[in-house]
């Protein structure tokens, strides 16, 4: 009965109808007795008045507890507008004021999850973003490389490329490469490499450090926690906190190593940056081993490419053959070295397409002015020479002379050659000199001392 009798389990409509009833006793019972003086017994007008006030107090609290759980609630909620999710709203009671805030509970806790489900999301989708660029970047990184060994470029141009891309791909301060020649290690190509460590590595005391490294089949990832003696030396020599390494391998045989080092993250590394590593290592063996191969052909060509002369390499070893079957017969033999010296300004003036026309020009005139037995060839970037058998120093000069007159005469006027824009050097064996080198090493002297006097 109490129970019934109670305010608490009724709805927001009866209590407030029970509020408005029970504080409209006093207003009521002062009219009446306003328009009905005798409404009111003299004697229990004392208690009737108690009982009214009791009953209007009674009221207000009803009306109150109503107000409180409302602003209770209005602050709540503000409080989850403003972004505190985890915030609970605790107003009891089993009314609507009740259901409102459970389900306002469960609506922060749906929207709680979904922004969790968004933020994790929202990681993954940064992770998949950073793979993806890595992946970019390791792509460029090869595909740049592979231009830079079709291009035949320099194999140190080749390595700055490599450590460069592969600290980016990998997120590394610092990435190096380490190539061993005749049983000697040296850094080739490396950066953010500090100076300390530069120096400690290129020293032939700390080549065990990296020679150890050389026998493993694929990377090798390091880190503080290894005890490894190998392992420990190289991060000590390093002054890196963690660092991967692996080699490079070309015909079974290693070459080198190639290595990225961090220095303040003990645990940089992962699976992902092994398999980039393994990707740049396979173009480095390729790199090298193009190199090695453009290198044989080199050595095998006797031609040079743009004037159809013969390269230097032959000249020096038919002047050495020359010079042996010369002296063996007591016969004469000459050289003459011929020197372009305006092809610094013309470079300037019209560039390397005006020069390249002027260097074919210029052998094709030397081709029309010496005899079967005599060979002729580009000796320097700007520098012929013309080997003469059978022939003296006097002879030489005539013939050197001839050959300064006729290209001057082929370039008259305007022109980018003139007849004192050419140097020549004649020598003789054995007078100036009992071999190539010496000849060679003549001649360049007297050119030099053409120039100093022009």
């Amino acid at each position: 009965m109490i129970q019934k009798a109670s305010v608490k389990p009724r709805q927001l409509r009866p209590q407030l109808i029970i509020a408005f009833c029970l504080m409209s006793v006093i207003p009521i019972l002062a009219l009446l007795n306003f328009i009905f003086p005798s409404f009111l017994p003299k004697e229990g007008s004392g208690l009737v008045i108690i009982s009214s006030i009791v009953l209007s107090i009674f009221g207000f609290f009803v009306i109150k507890k109503i107000v409180d759980s409302i602003i209770q609630l209005n602050q709540d909620v503000k409080s989850i507008a403003c972004g505190e999710l985890s915030r609970k709203i605790d107003v009891g009671g089993e009314g609507e004021i009740g259901e409102l805030s459970q389900a306002l509970n469960q609506l922060s806790h749906h929207i709680k999850d979904n922004m969790d489900e968004l933020k994790i999301y929202g990681e993954r989708t940064k992770d998949i973003n950073c793979t993806i660029n890595k992946q970019v970047v390791a792509l460029s990184g090869v595909l740049q490389i592979g231009s830079l060994i079709s291009a035949k470029t320099d194999l140190k141009d080749i390595f700055e490329t490599v450590v460069s891309r592969l600290g980016q791909v990998s997120a590394s301060p610092c990435s190096f490469i380490v190539l061993r020649s005749c049983g000697r290690f040296d850094i080739v190509a490396h950066f953010g490499l500090k100076d300390g460590a530069l120096i400690e590595a290129r020293s032939p005391a700390n080549e065990h450090v990296f020679n150890s490294f050389l026998s493993a089949r694929s990377s090798v990832l390091l880190d503080e926690k290894d005890r490894a003696r190998e392992k420990v030396d190289l991060l000590k020599l390093l002054g890196a906190k963690s660092a991967l390494i692996q080699p490079i391998v070309t015909h079974g045989e290693p070459k080198g190593l190639l290595g990225i080092v961090n220095f303040s993250d003990p645990s940089a590394y992962t699976q992902d940056d092994a398999e980039y590593m393994d990707v740049f290592v396979k173009q480095l063996s390729i790199a090298i081993d193009n190199d090695y191969l453009v290198k044989k052909v080199e050595d095998l060509e006797v031609k040079d490419a743009l004037t159809e002369l013969y390269n230097r390499r032959y000249i020096v070893d038919r002047l050495d053959e020359e010079i042996l079957r010369a002296m063996s017969h007591q016969r004469p033999c000459a050289f003459i070295a011929l020197k372009l010296k305006n092809l610094k300004g013309l470079f300037e003036r019209s560039g390397e397409l005006a020069v390249e026309e002027l260097l074919k020009k210029v052998a094709g005139v030397i081709k029309d002015n010496f005899g079967e037995l005599d060979r002729a060839g580009r000796i320097n970037y700007d520098e012929f020479g013309i080997i003469l058998s059978e022939r003296n120093k006097k002879q030489a000069q005539e013939l050197a002379e001839q050959i300064r007159s006729k290209l001057a005469a082929n370039f008259p006027g305007g022109n980018d050659l003139k007849k004192q824009d050419i140097a020549v050097a004649v020598v003789e064996n054995p007078v100036d000199g009992e071999d190539s080198s010496a000849l060679l090493d003549k001649a360049e002297k007297l050119i030099n001392n053409q120039e100093k006097i022009t």
